[in-house]
């Protein structure tokens, strides 16, 4: 039952974030497009999502971690394609992690905060693909 349950949490993070990055996506181009007046609305809405990405990031992280630990006991006996799959989760939550940083400053109107930021968007996308890809070549 606990296992069940550690997946459902696994998942619905993993829902949680991916819809993160394409609610945001979306809202660039909606962004980009709209009347002046719009704009300051309509980029509230990014930094709430990056919130809620935060959260199922956390979710995954944690049900990962419990996940590992009641079933094999141990990160060392898993595969290769774990690895990648967890360089992946890093890597993509180092990212996640900087984009919170520069946040606020991008709020306050800087620019290369701004385009880092929109920068470090495009990247995350590829990474969560990777972690996905290796964590169905490594549990099937």
């Amino acid at each position: 039952m606990l296992d069940y349950t550690l997946m459902v949490v696994h998942f619905l993070g993993l829902a949680v974030g991916l819809s993160t990055g394409f609610a945001n996506m979306v809202m660039a181009g909606l962004i980009a497009k709209a009347a002046p007046q719009e704009k300051a609305v309509l980029g509230r809405i990014p930094p709430a999502m990056a919130r809620v990405g935060a959260i199922g990031l956390a979710m995954l992280w944690a049900s990962g971690i419990a996940i590992v630990l009641t079933r094999y006991g141990t990160f060392a006996i898993l595969p290769r394609p774990f690895i990648i799959k967890l360089t992946a989760v890093v890597l993509l939550t180092l990212i996640v992690g900087y984009i919170h940083v520069l946040m606020p400053r991008a709020q306050r109107g800087d620019a290369a905060a701004m385009a880092r930021i929109q920068l470090l968007g495009k990247i995350t996308g590829p990474l969560a693909i990777i972690a996905i890809i290796f964590a169905v070549i490594t549990f099937g």
